[in-house]
């Protein structure tokens, strides 16, 4: 009996040890580039009311779920669903700054750096997240990137739509 436990708190240690070399900063981002002015493009990102037109992460101008009617509330600093709040909290000459709560409490930061090259605005979208040092959280952080990614293309893609000329 005491081989068994003294094997499980050893294993219990060598995990926690494991999962204490993960980062406990990680971000994860998407980049495109939009021919439309570099005001349009700070405006829209600027303003949270036009939010549910482009970003699939609020509802994408969708607000059904799963056959369930998510309700918005948005000004031009702040958008709350059901499960999420947004909160602009920065705003400069080439970037908006934001703060996503969910509904359990967690937050992160996202984040939208934009750039002008050859004629066309570059977009950077990042979603920087601080984890606990609990190993199940630092476990769950290796898929954000594939859960969140499509996501945040998405939402881009339908930006980039939404502001380029036709």
């Amino acid at each position: 009996m005491k081989l068994v436990i003294g094997s499980v708190i050893a294993l219990f240690g060598i995990v926690f040890f494991l999962f204490a070399l993960f980062p406990s900063d990680m971000s994860v981002s998407r980049v495109v580039r939009i021919n439309a002015p570099r005001d349009s493009v700070l405006g829209v990102l600027s303003d949270l009311r036009t939010w549910s037109k482009w970003n699939t992460l609020i509802g994408g101008g969708r607000l059904e779920q799963r056959d369930k009617v998510f309700s918005l509330q948005a000004d031009s600093n702040r958008l709350e669903t059901e499960n999420l709040t947004v909160l602009r909290f920065k705003t400069t000459t080439d970037s908006v700054l934001t703060r996503w709560q969910s509904a359990s409490g967690r937050s992160f930061t996202g984040r939208y750096i934009v750039t002008e090259s050859g004629g066309q605005v570059i977009l950077e979208w990042s979603l920087e997240f601080h984890l606990r040092w609990y190993p199940w959280e630092k476990l769950a952080s290796m898929f954000y990137d594939k859960q969140l990614g499509p996501l945040m293309e998405q939402s881009l893609l339908n930006l980039r739509k939404e502001l380029e000329p036709v």
